[in-house]
């Protein structure tokens, strides 16, 4: 099967569209999705920049070569830059900020040159099969060591990767087997190249999509088991974790403790200061749990003031070590009403018959008891059995 100029036009332009088409809908998502989801913009300018290159492709033999020509292939490397902002945006890495000046740099006054004659046609197409797959590789690297790994960046390494393989291969024709000349020339490695170009940018606008909605999930998710004030889990969170901790003990009979915390007279700080001031005292509170925590814990708001840890394989011992820190520090300045703690805190009897709601309960008994004598201290409760 052969190709006509007409034929190469027309899916080109078809693609073109498509493109347009994406770079609305990342555009759309930009709008409505969280500030925290980065990279949307980034990728809709490069399939708007991709459309307008194919369309200034399809009106060759129309236009002045500076434009169809010229233009057209710069608008293509900027295409491949910006999807590389995109990807590296929404993974949090920070591109060289040369990048863009470099680029177009370089690329506008050789393609203002290269358009000149159209015997240079080969020269032009070696730089595009050269520098795309140099950006397109790069965003690979960056999706497969940050990205999350589900369908949308498998989907788009695979083109990514696919895409600069054939790009590369026209590359290496262009120099070995330098006929025929022009961009719809009748050759079948130049439909394939055109094919696998324009398919491959629809199919990579595709994976952004999917990337920037699994992303969101993600997000949504951590808003669902962490608490908006404090950035700790929620309590329905916490039960959840706790459950999956206390199979894993039964499992392997590794030991499990938990700390319930309690800040001292924090009424009084809303009371006296405020509620603002209260909250910024929570925040300051779980930060300073977190610090001195160094292991793996999970620490949660049980209700209020209240907040609970458990610490997965943590013994007796350990557990009342890592008490008196989170004790210790909060009583230190910080420019905020000083709140002592009270902690109680318990530890997993028999994990074939013991349960979080009575070992969260064993760590209650302790607090109370805490409060009972005086505040400000750690005290243990009384293990099953005893």
């Amino acid at each position: 099967m052969t190709w006509s100029a007409l034929d190469l036009r027309v899916f080109i332009l078809i693609n073109g569209v498509m493109g347009c088409l994406m770079a609305l809908v990342l555009y759309s998502q930009s709008r409505s999705y969280p500030k925290s989801i980065h990279g949307l913009r980034e990728w809709a300018t490069a399939y708007l920049l991709a459309f307008f290159a194919t369309v200034l492709y399809g009106l060759q033999n129309t236009l002045h070569p500076l434009i169809t020509v010229g233009l057209a292939n710069v608008l293509l490397l900027l295409t491949g830059a910006y999807a590389l902002a995109g990807a590296a945006a929404l993974h949090g890495r920070v591109l060289p900020s040369w990048l863009f000046p470099a680029l177009l740099c370089f690329s506008v006054p050789a393609f203002a040159w290269l358009s000149t004659d159209r015997t240079y046609y080969h020269y032009r197409l070696t730089i595009i099969c050269v520098a795309l797959p140099a950006m397109l590789l790069w965003q690979a690297v960056i999706i497969g060591r940050f990205g999350d790994r589900k369908l949308g960046a498998n989907l788009s390494l695979v083109v990514l990767v696919g895409l600069s393989a054939v790009m590369l291969l026209r590359a290496y024709t262009a120099v070995a087997s330098p006929l025929p000349i022009g961009l719809y020339a009748n050759s079948p490695m130049q439909a394939i190249y055109l094919g696998s170009l324009n398919f491959g940018l629809l199919l990579s606008a595709i994976g952004a999509i999917l990337m920037a909605s699994e992303r969101l999930h993600i997000e949504l998710g951590q808003l669902a088991s962490k608490d908006s004030l404090t950035n700790a889990y929620t309590r329905r969170a916490l039960f959840e974790l706790g459950e999956n901790e206390i199979a894993r003990c039964k499992r392997h009979g590794t030991a499990l403790a938990a700390l319930m915390l309690d800040l001292d007279h924090f009424k009084r700080i809303n009371d006296t200061h405020g509620h603002p001031v209260g909250d910024k005292v929570l925040i300051d509170f779980v930060q300073r749990v977190q610090g001195v925590l160094r292991r793996p814990v999970i620490l949660g708001r049980y209700g209020g003031e209240e907040f609970l840890v458990l610490l997965p394989d943590t013994g007796r011992e350990d557990a009342l070590l890592a008490a008196e820190r989170i004790r210790q520090c909060n009583t230190s300045e910080t420019g905020l009403p000083v709140c002592t703690v009270s902690v109680g805190v318990a530890c997993l009897g028999d994990p074939q018959t013991d349960s979080l709601t009575a070992l969260i309960g064993r760590a209650d008994a302790g607090l109370y008891r805490a409060k009972q004598m005086g505040r400000n201290r750690v005290e243990e409760a009384v293990s099953p059995g005893a």
